[in-house]
């Protein structure tokens, strides 16, 4: 043991004679590298509880409005109902989204408290590094190397010190993460997100937009239009609605996506079938996909009433999720393909 040992010693003393002077020790290497990954760890935790505190808070007057607490719901009424995705629509469902609204801005101010925080520290902790050893990727440094390539990625006039290094591990990159977490674990996060207008406090959560229609006979389709980047993640779902008053559907939905040219398929699109919302007359399923969009641009979701089974037209929901940007389009009403 004392010959490896002193091998390690050797070998230290041989590497840091090849640095600057100026350069720190191994012993502040190690506890800027351990504040960045402890203080960071201790930030993502504290946001992750925010973050769901404040979207099951509006999540609550959605269910609540959903479930007729606040009168009959628009799904299976003609207003006045409650709309989960219209606080306007019902003046008990506002007051309650009002008060959701004031529990989110003490969730975010806490948030705002702990990246002060979180960057204290690591300031205090990494000040003795050079630029090298904490943007390089030597051996002796932190090994930051890849996190600035997304971070100039993100950014391309971003350069490395410490302080820019600290913004954006606790900005773009890691609240990027955070959120993404914040939607697995919560799957109601990126409605409230978009119903509470909470894009800018949580900018990666993804958005859920839901959007009503019908179609009037078996055949017909309606064509909607979805803009998006490379690499994004899209998923939509149909929902059906009670057409009869009785709580049952008289459509069965299919989907497909389409390219820009509203012909082709884009391929690789797995489609499931899942339990209808509101059970059809006909006794199918309903389809959802989720895939990543293959190039940028704008694509088309075709749904369409199908008869093979005996289902007529009926009343649907599309539903879809994906990271910002402008809602669904309808471009095409009730069309005969």
């Amino acid at each position: 043991m004392r010959g490896i040992a002193r091998s390690v010693v050797v070998g230290a003393v041989a590497l840091f004679a090849l640095v600057p002077p100026v350069a720190a020790d191994i012993t502040s290497v190690a506890r800027c590298q351990k504040k960045v990954a402890t203080a960071g760890a201790d930030f993502a935790k504290r946001v992750i509880v925010e973050t769901l505190k404040c979207t099951e808070e509006v999540a609550e007057c959605q269910v609540q409005c959903d479930e007729g607490v606040f009168g009959t719901p628009c799904d299976e009424g003609s207003p006045p109902c409650c709309d989960s995705d219209d606080r306007g629509s019902n003046a008990a469902f506002d007051a309650c989204m009002t008060a959701a609204d004031a529990y989110c801005a003490e969730r975010e101010q806490k948030i705002v408290g702990y990246e002060t925080t979180k960057q204290n520290k690591i300031v205090a902790a990494c000040s003795e590094l050079s630029p090298d050893e904490l943007c390089g990727a030597q051996g002796n440094g932190l090994n930051f190397a890849l996190v600035n390539a997304g971070c100039l990625a993100l950014d391309p006039n971003y350069t490395c010190n410490l302080t820019n290094l600290i913004n954006c591990l606790g900005g773009p990159l890691q609240r990027q993460l955070i959120d993404q977490i914040s939607g697995l674990l919560s799957p109601r996060a990126s409605d409230a997100a978009r119903v509470a207008n909470l894009q800018a406090a949580f900018p990666d959560l993804p958005v859920t937009y839901k959007l009503r229609e019908d179609l009037p006979a078996a055949g017909k389709v309606d064509l909607w239009s979805i803009t998006g980047q490379a690499g994004d993640k899209v998923i939509v779902r149909v929902k059906t609605r009670d057409d009869t008053g009785s709580g049952q559907s008289t459509i069965e939905p299919t989907v497909i996506l389409l390219a820009a040219d509203q012909t082709t398929i884009v391929a690789d699109t797995i489609l499931n079938s899942v339990p209808c919302s509101v059970p059809n007359t006909c006794g199918t399923s309903c389809p959802q996909f989720q895939r990543t969009l293959p190039f940028s641009g704008t694509f088309y979701v075709a749904v369409r009433a199908d008869g093979a089974h005996g289902c007529a037209g009926g009343k649907y929901r599309l539903v879809v999720t994906r990271p910002g940007g402008p809602a669904p389009a309808l471009v095409a009403d009730d069309v005969t393909p």
